[in-house]
């Protein structure tokens, strides 16, 4: 067995982790070059080498990706001379303050019924009421990584992954990367080391609560490679994080480098990885598709076979297990929508999409078995047709994948780089993203909230609270156990001192001002198929939701899923509800499960493992 232990890097690391990653092969850096100090990495290049960089990129991506790339450079070049504002850049709040100011404003909303809200400040009242309507961001405060990938772990902690700016574009260190684990508790975190450069990889989470990561960064751009090897190469290597250990465990190496894949966990805990950029150096996608199947145990080592072959029309296609144990992958391109089914691995097509959702699109899967027949809903969201960004959204009866796609309602502004995030009643919270051509231009910084469940598409989407960090690019966004999101903020800002100001905002929704929030006393710790089961609580609830922790990147979170349970029996401290009776609607693993009132107020969460 091949373990990693967390090493810990000195904590100067830890504030030197935000480095850009979009630019492309810039030349300035070769394979005998050392590893430069943050300060050194600079991506405003002379013309003449942005010329050949253009140049490289169009012969390997082609024009308009090249372009698209282009543009990322000069944003980030004029963000690093400060010529390009940053938002919330200076803006930081120490991270034990922004709990309790929080606190404090829940607390002056609760007084609306109490009458005690003359004890508050004016100012606090009037952020109160607000938030009753659009809910609540926290002040920003420090997370020194960039959350290019954020996976919540079922001990209640984040876990962020990013490149390591230290080596950024050395192609001598390309396997050098940085991680933190961060606590929602004190909204601080600490530094551990990865296995290799695992940042825009696929991941999802074990049954065990185990963490699984597929490929990642094999070698930046190097110039002194062969023609047409000189581009990206992604990583073979696979890796579980063992989060109560907090060690990492190397599995076997996949068949081809995959950089940009999307990781899909089966109803029987097996795990399928498509896409990513190859190990070439070319820039050409992984057609093979394979299948990863983990060790009993929670530190072994499994196995790994290519199962089928498929050409994916892009990097991180959204994909989803649905209630026939089929596997849905949607987009980017409108036509990829093909069904694979895992005991043969053959791939059927459904209906096309009505729109494109590259660069990149969000979604979610969300399933009711409160009602009869039970209601599975797909929901893809945003992105780009390649000129524009897309305020249409589409969604797929779960349960009937053939009948097609179905326009769901729009965001009032179209984006990509977004998140969509299931919130504990069933709603849907889009936060981020930009409605430029590709990573950082027009950022968005109104949030929108759905304003039914999300297998309700009768709904629609208002505009709620503003955050003031950018959150584009390379941004994350997360549930928390107490019903709150995390966001990260993205990577414009280039420059090295932004590594010491990297920031994150907790987002409170409407439904925690409405009062206090319903308690979970007592709830079985595991939970087997189609068990029915009591949640004691301190008041009564209405309602209990399973809710999948995320696991993200990109937008595309390869992880998140929404269960609202049927609810057998409804008491003024019980509720007995019943745990679907397949792991095709609920894959095995640790969930959240909240109870929600009838006022819509969600508990904090407990977490229980389904099996």
């Amino acid at each position: 067995m091949h373990t990693y232990s967390p090493a810990r890097r000195p904590a100067a690391w830890a504030s030197s982790c935000l480095v850009p990653l979009l630019a492309f092969a810039t030349g300035t850096i070769s394979a005998a070059t050392p590893a430069l100090p943050p300060a050194a990495v600079n991506l405003c290049l002379p013309a003449a080498a942005e010329a050949a960089v253009h140049k490289r990129e169009s012969d390997l991506l082609g024009g308009g990706h090249a372009d698209q790339h282009r543009s990322a450079r000069r944003q980030q070049c004029e963000a690093q001379r400060g010529l390009r504002p940053v938002p919330a850049r200076g803006q930081a709040t120490p991270a034990p303050r922004t709990i309790s100011d929080d606190a404090l404003v829940r607390q002056a909303s609760a007084g609306r019924t109490s009458g005690s809200r003359q004890v508050f400040d004016a100012a606090v009242v009037a952020a109160a009421d607000l938030a009753s309507t659009l809910g609540r961001w926290s002040d920003p405060f420090i997370i020194p990584v960039v959350g290019v990938t954020a996976v919540l772990l079922h001990t209640g902690k984040v876990m962020f992954w990013s490149y390591d700016p230290v080596d950024y574009h050395n192609p001598a260190n390309s396997r050098n990367g940085v991680a933190y684990i961060w606590d929602p508790a004190t909204r601080t975190g600490r530094n551990i080391a990865p296995p290799e450069n695992i940042w825009c990889a696929g991941q999802t989470i074990l049954s065990d609560g185990r963490v699984y990561v597929a490929g990642g960064n094999l070698r930046y751009p190097d110039q002194n490679a062969p023609p047409g090897t000189s581009s990206w190469e992604g990583l073979l290597s696979n890796y579980t994080f063992n989060p109560i250990a907090e060690i990492w465990a190397r599995q076997p190496d996949m068949a081809r480098g995959r950089w940009y894949p999307t990781t899909t966990k089966l109803a029987d805990n097996r795990v399928i990885i498509t896409s990513g950029i190859d190990e070439t150096g070319s820039g050409a996608i992984t057609n093979g598709v394979e299948l990863f199947t983990p060790a009993a145990n929670i530190n072994g080592i499994g196995t790994m076979q290519v199962v089928s072959m498929h050409n994916p029309t892009g990097v991180y296609p959204l994909q989803y297990l649905l209630s026939s144990g089929s596997m849905l992958e949607s987009g980017p391109n409108l036509a990829t929508s093909n069904l694979l089914q895992p005991n043969t691995w053959t791939w059927t097509a459904t209906p096309p999409m009505s729109s494109n959702h590259y660069y990149l699109g969000s979604g979610a899967i969300y399933t009711d078995q409160a009602v009869t027949p039970a209601r599975q809903t797909v929901m893809v969201a945003g992105g780009h047709t390649e000129t524009v960004a897309v305020a249409g959204n589409q969604w797929m009866d779960g349960n009937n994948p053939m009948a097609g796609w179905q326009e769901y309602p729009k965001w009032n502004k179209p984006r990509h780089n977004a998140n969509v995030i299931l919130l504990p009643d069933g709603s849907l919270f889009t936060v981020g993203g930009n409605a430029g051509l590709y990573g950082y231009e027009n950022p968005i910084f109104d949030t929108e909230l759905y304003t039914k469940r999300a297998d309700d598409t009768t709904g629609s989407w208002t505009l709620a609270a503003k955050h003031v960090v950018q959150a584009g690019y390379h941004s994350s966004a997360i549930l928390l156990p107490d019903a709150t999101v995390l966001l990260s903020q993205d990577d414009m800002d280039s420059s090295a001192a932004a590594a010491f100001q990297h920031k994150a905002q907790v987002y409170s929704p409407p439904y925690l001002f409405r009062g206090a929030q319903p308690q979970i006393t007592a709830v079985p710790a595991q939970l087997a198929y189609g068990q029915s089961f009591d949640i004691t609580t301190n008041r009564a609830t209405v309602s209990a939701m399973l809710v999948a922790p995320g696991a993200t990147t990109h937008g595309n979170d390869m992880h998140q899923r929404a269960i609202r349970l049927e609810a057998l029996a409804v008491g003024t401290t019980k509720l007995s509800a019943k745990i679907p009776a397949s792991g095709t609607v609920a894959p095995p693993g640790y969930y959240m499960l909240f109870v929600v009132d009838a006022q819509g107020i969600p508990s904090v969460a407990k977490w229980v493992r389904v099996t």
